[in-house]
């Protein structure tokens, strides 16, 4: 491999954007001076790509074209790359960050946005997404740069290490040896800019363990690689969702080799991120919720049934729950003595809810049995039985027969007894 290879390997110069013709680039004011964008797609989530060391928006073609049918995306090329202006300003790690938020902020994007970064570009969706937790609900790492790296390559073999930063430096273009020296800083330190602890969100890191017969870098050799994966398993060990997927089928650039692992990682940090959006939607209910089931106990005391009834009504209601998870709901207020009166609510809104239902007044029953209210008891099973026999619902059917049976043998004791 040829020096001039090498250059390319470090900068990643590749690839052609496959959107349509119908994306266009605009070129955003982010203060002094202006960066190329593309917007496309629709959906919840936006996704965001931050781009390698050196390289323009159009490496994440094959990618974004993808997620587009599925998620809204933005890609752009940072300063001095592709179609963006120089930076009039110093060009650091910070500055990056910096211009990406007022990118943003200028092309007003809405959150939630999951943030794909590669190499290099994963230190500024790391730093932006610790800036704006709130923000950013997810996060993919493809072959991502890691601030330890030198300092873990050093150790295993110092004077290899030290080849590969001479190497790289020597072949960088005046134009990105600014933003070049300020990666190196990064790695002097083995510490990014402190912006605070990431998120805990959905984060699927992609690493690249291909084998080289003839490797150029230290980096690319086998304990270069195995210091590379260490670091990717430390990053990832960061997150408590998502997944770490080793490759050896690409070499650094997985989104150009494997686009099939980007987006698949894509789509699965947005599902995970879905799935936890609607998690705190339904805690978030729950809370209100208990809140109101705490008034409606407070009613009951007071021996004011009717209003009970009524902020128990209105607030299930209001919830959007469905039969099975008010269901669920009454159950766990129907095993604890002191909330079992408000379950007897909520058992019987469902039966009015979902008056077709004939688990909603077998359920109703059996609480109402537990109350030893067996009158009451007792219609609501054969109310159960009566739609569980059009339905053709057996298991209702035999539940409900079987709890007439044990009112039955209630009865039955109580009469012996007196």
């Amino acid at each position: 491999m040829t020096i001039k290879k090498v250059y390319l390997l470090v900068l990643c110069f590749f690839g052609s954007m496959v959107l349509t013709s119908a994306q266009q680039t605009k070129m955003i004011n982010v203060g002094d001076h202006s960066l190329e964008m593309i917007q496309a797609g629709t959906g919840t989530y936006t996704v965001i790509f931050e781009s390698g060391f050196g390289t323009d928006y159009k490496v994440w073609g094959n990618v974004a074209a993808e997620v587009m049918n599925s998620n809204q995306v933005m890609l752009y090329s940072r300063a001095g790359t592709g179609k963006s202006e120089a930076n009039p300003k110093p060009q650091t790690l910070e500055t990056a960050v910096q211009n990406l938020s007022t990118l943003i902020e200028q092309a007003r994007l809405k959150p939630p946005f999951i943030l794909v970064g590669h190499s290099y570009g994963a230190f500024i969706i790391r730093l932006y997404a610790a800036q704006h937790p709130d923000k950013v609900k997810g996060l993919v790492f493809v072959d991502p740069a890691h601030e330890k790296m030198m300092q873990e390559l050093k150790k295993a073999d110092y004077a290899k290490a030290v080849k590969d930063i001479e190497l790289q430096n020597s072949f960088m273009p005046d134009k990105f040896k600014q933003e070049n020296e300020a990666m190196n800083r990064i790695f002097d330190k083995a510490a990014l800019p402190d912006y605070g602890k990431l998120p805990q969100i959905p984060a699927v890191v992609l690493t690249s363990v291909q084998k080289r017969p003839s490797p150029e870098l230290f980096l690319h050799e086998p304990k270069g690689v195995e210091v590379w994966r260490a670091l990717h398993s430390e990053l990832f060990g960061q997150f408590t969702s998502g997944a770490h997927i080793i490759t050896a089928n690409s070499g650094h650039n997985i989104h150009r080799e494997e686009p099939e692992l980007v987006i698949n990682a894509i789509s699965q940090v947005v599902q995970a991120a879905t799935k936890e959006k609607a998690l705190q939607e339904h805690e978030a209910k729950m809370m209100a919720l208990e809140g109101q089931f705490v008034q409606a106990a407070a009613y009951l005391k007071q021996l004011k049934e009717p209003k009970a009834e009524e902020v128990v009504f209105d607030g299930l209601k209001s919830s959007g729950f469905g039969e099975r998870t008010i269901n669920t709901i009454a159950y766990q207020y129907l095993n604890n003595p002191a909330t079992m009166p408000v379950a007897l609510l909520i058992f019987k809104y469902n039966t009015q809810a979902y008056a077709a239902s004939a688990n909603a007044f077998d359920s109703y029953g059996e609480a109402l049995l537990k109350q030893g209210r067996l009158k009451q008891a007792e219609e609501q099973f054969n109310k159960a039985i009566e739609l569980a026999t059009s339905a053709n619902d057996a298991s209702t059917l035999k539940n409900s027969k079987s709890n007439l049976e044990k009112i039955k043998q209630l009865k039955k004791s109580k009469r012996l007894q007196g």
